[in-house]
């Protein structure tokens, strides 16, 4: 529920999703510790889901913010207009996110900045030395480290 800034994925008005409003849904999802949101989800985001949920929670307590706002955008607009800038932005990503993991069943991705961030730091560029590092020396061997244990151990690739 997009209440403070549209996004090119998101609207900027409540969506109707199985002829439910988000904000009812982003409402029940938070509220509930069940929540028929979260068993919508992949069972490998659900995690994910509780993290969020938890976030939102503890932002709305420590500003005095009742759960219950979240299920009525205009209680929520009227909550939020006593905090600051940076706070407002922090809610409204929160809360960007965590729809976006309800309604299109993933986790948000920032992949403009992931990129940028591979650039500037030359990942690539590093991954490939560290390899090429560790197998000139012996201890990577086919793609795996072999620990003092005697358990193989598969190194991540650049993507992972």
């Amino acid at each position: 529920m997009s209440l403070f800034r549209p996004t090119s994925e998101l609207s900027a008005t409540p969506a109707e999703v199985g002829g439910q409003r988000t904000s009812e849904i982003l409402g029940e999802a938070i509220m509930d510790s069940v929540s028929s949101a979260r068993d919508s989800l992949p069972e490998q985001h659900r995690a994910h889901f509780e993290t969020l949920r938890q976030e939102i929670i503890d932002f709305t307590k420590a500003h005095g913010i009742s759960k219950e706002s979240l299920t009525k955008p205009d209680l929520l607009r009227e909550a939020t207009c006593k905090l600051s800038t940076p706070d407002l932005e922090r809610l409204a990503l929160l809360l960007e996110r965590f729809e976006h993991l309800i309604v299109k069943k993933e986790p948000w991705k920032n992949t403009e900045a992931i990129e940028h961030g591979e650039k500037f730091y030359h990942i690539k560029e590093q991954y490939d030395s560290q390899v090429s590092l560790l197998e000139q020396v012996g201890i990577l061997k086919e793609g795996a480290i072999t620990g003092i244990d005697g358990k193989i151990y598969p190194i991540p690739t650049l993507e992972q």
